[in-house]
């Protein structure tokens, strides 16, 4: 089995996990491995530096644009009447 071959199975694992948990921080590292699976098969296997900036660079994005796209109404509403604290 080549190592792009395992990284695809960790990507779809992730991407399983994800959707027990209902987070979207598995499905940005799911995409990461994904990245990952895809540089193993251009670059000819296994390269640890390599595939480590793939996955930490490829997961910092899929997560940040996944919160954007996925995020909550209700997380951007701002409270229109005063604060009951405030005295």
């Amino acid at each position: 089995m080549d190592a792009y071959q395992i990284s695809l199975l960790l990507a779809f694992a992730l991407a399983i996990a994800e959707m027990l948990t209902l987070s979207f921080i598995l499905l940005g590292f799911g995409v990461g491995m994904l990245a990952v699976a895809g540089a193993q098969y251009a670059g000819g296997g296994y390269n640890l530096n390599r595939d480590v900036l793939v996955f930490a660079v490829a997961s910092a994005i899929a997560v940040l644009a996944l919160r954007r796209v996925f995020k909550k109404k209700s997380d951007q509403k701002r409270l229109e009447q005063d604060d009951i604290n405030r005295y």
